[in-house]
């Protein structure tokens, strides 16, 4: 089964999620995002550093955008509302189904899984919309 990627619009998706994930979490919702960790600034800093956590989030986006690609062009959508919809419909499947329940048994708040939930569709949804006009 091969494919060709468009590594320049992978590239670009990956790092447009981290430009958004970047002013979501730390301009946005940087005072609810904290809040809802429910750790310190201290807890925090004991965590990985913030090149390797860049390192991580940069990876993870290029997984994203990798494996998003492939399935825009395996289900065959042409169209900005037809990846969009493919789009929407892996964040409910895949993300809020899974993370919801994870969210809600480990008692972080509603508002806190929203802050989190919201952050993955805009990734899926700019990655859609990048890799459908940029083909």
């Amino acid at each position: 089964m091969k494919y060709a990627y468009n590594y320049w619009a992978v590239a670009v998706a990956a790092a447009s999620c981290f430009l958004f994930g970047f002013i979501w979490f730390t301009v946005v919702f940087k005072e609810a995002y904290t809040e809802g960790l429910g750790k310190s600034r201290e807890q925090m800093n004991q965590g990985p550093s913030m090149v390797a956590t860049s390192v991580f989030q940069l990876a993870g986006n290029l997984v994203l955008a990798i494996v998003l690609s492939w399935l825009l062009k395996k289900l065959g959508c042409e169209t900005i509302l037809e990846s969009v919809r493919l789009a929407a419909l892996l964040w409910l499947g895949f993300i809020v189904a899974i993370i919801g329940p994870l969210y809600a048994h480990q008692a972080y708040s509603f508002k806190f899984f929203l802050i989190i939930a919201g952050a993955i569709l805009m990734y899926i949804l700019t990655s859609a919309v990048i890799l459908t006009t940029w083909k």
